[in-house]
């Protein structure tokens, strides 16, 4: 049976794969690329910044560009535009270019990861969507996983690591466009007002943004600090494929264990714990010892990158049923704005203190977390286990499209609610 519901999208899977390989690899070699050229830890923040900043645009236009040119060209266009914004980063080595260029990046695979999204889930059925999906979010963390040890094929402060980027971005259009698949349809959610989801979760919404900010942080500024203290290129995609195979191997255990108890105590717990693998890196700085930083960075994989998902699905806790697909925009709207300041807040902090100010910073966000899950603990009654949605596992280059889908599926068995309410985003 799973081969059957797998054989007809292998081409799918493959280009998803690819394309998160090249997404993994691209941050990691900016980063050690902007130390190589001696760029400040601050200029190195806006690069990372400006991928950010580009996916939210790409996740509010992207859709209705499918809408009118139809999801073939579209994919082929911003994977097109991808290969060129990671070649001329190559050519011209400029902080401001190149933060145009990240910016165009993440507007690119915005565009990517939504037609293929979409693309997924209009082939799954009822029967094969949680599967299906599961089997996604599995391929996307070993893939940027295997991403990490790409760095080790070629010197970064040359120009194969980025034609080798680009190369695999045009590889995943092959099998993509020779899918003979009726195309898919995308439905642009109706938006919720971002207030109202403040107020509807508090824990949630924190969760939520604070979950952008650490990623973002640790993923955008990561290498550099790796290449900073001294490792070599070995060791940094080590050191960083350590995190997401932690995140890979613990998100589904913390998820189910949040199903079986107030999902509030599970993100206590879970923050106060990455707050504590955050300041294992530092520790194992002073002790001279990459082993115990290795180990640091799987535990913050393990328990900092699950946060979004635990955050999300309390947020959805808290909707009605009819709400969830809206809701899923504004939160992916808030974990990306979260994602843009992260690193260049932490960079400033790099820059000002040391370079160890990077994990401060991350422990200190997981206990901000953990304080505001005891606040509503007190101050609000524990909801009926019974009541809780499902919790969603959701990888890091997720798109709005599979996690509106997913969240909406987890909730397809709680009965509607029949009064009905306009929403709208207003930032």
């Amino acid at each position: 049976m799973l081969k059957q519901t797998l054989f007809p999208i292998w081409g799918l899977l493959f280009g998803i794969a690819i394309l998160t390989m090249a997404s993994a690899l691209q941050s990691s070699l900016i980063g050690i690329r902007a130390s190589i050229e001696s760029f400040n830890t601050t200029a190195t923040g806006l690069i990372m910044s400006a991928y950010y900043l580009g996916f939210i645009i790409g996740s509010l236009l992207v859709p209705n560009w499918v809408k009118n040119v139809g999801h073939i060209r579209v994919f082929a266009a911003v994977a097109s535009l991808a290969s060129i914004t990671i070649l001329m980063q190559s050519a011209i080595i400029n902080p401001w270019f190149w933060m145009l260029m990240r910016m165009g990046t993440g507007l690119c695979y915005a565009g990517l990861f939504i037609v293929t999204e979409s693309w997924l889930n209009d082939i799954a059925t009822n029967k094969t969507r949680g599967r299906l999906f599961s089997i996604y979010i599995i391929e996307i963390w070993a893939s940027q996983t295997l991403g990490q040890f790409l760095l080790n094929l070629s010197p970064p402060d040359g120009y194969d690591l980025f034609i080798l980027t680009s190369v695999l971005i045009s590889l995943a259009l092959v099998p993509l466009l020779l899918i003979r698949t009726p195309s898919p349809t995308i439905n642009v959610p109706e938006k919720i007002n971002i207030i109202s989801l403040m107020k509807t979760a508090p824990l949630g919404f924190t969760g939520v943004t604070i979950a952008g900010v650490t990623s973002g942080s640790l993923l955008g500024l990561g290498a550099l600090y790796a290449k900073s203290i001294g490792m070599n290129i070995a060791e940094i995609s080590l050191f960083i494929g350590a995190s997401y195979v932690g995140g890979m191997l613990l998100q589904w255990p913390i998820g189910k264990l949040s199903d079986r108890q107030d999902r509030r105590v599970t993100i206590l717990w879970v923050s106060i714990v990455g707050a504590l693998s955050a300041l294992i890196i530092p520790l194992g700085y002073n002790l001279d010892s990459q082993v115990v930083m290795m180990a640091g960075m799987f535990s913050v994989g393990a328990f900092v990158f699950p946060m979004y998902s635990l955050a999300s699905s309390h947020m959805n806790d808290q909707l009605r049923p009819e709400q969830i697909l809206s809701a899923s925009s504004g939160m992916i709207l808030l974990n990306g704005v979260g994602g843009m300041m992260g690193p260049l807040a932490a960079a400033s902090l790099m820059d000002l203190i040391q370079i160890n100010a990077l994990f401060w910073f991350v422990a200190a966000l997981n206990m901000l977390v953990a304080l505001v899950a005891i606040y509503r603990i007190h101050y609000q009654p524990a909801m009926i286990i019974e009541d809780q949605g499902d919790q969603i596992p959701v990888a890091l280059t997720v798109s709005s499209v599979a996690t509106a889908e997913m969240l909406v599926e987890a909730d397809s068995s709680i009965t509607p609610v029949e009064e009905s309410h306009e929403v709208e985003i207003k930032l």
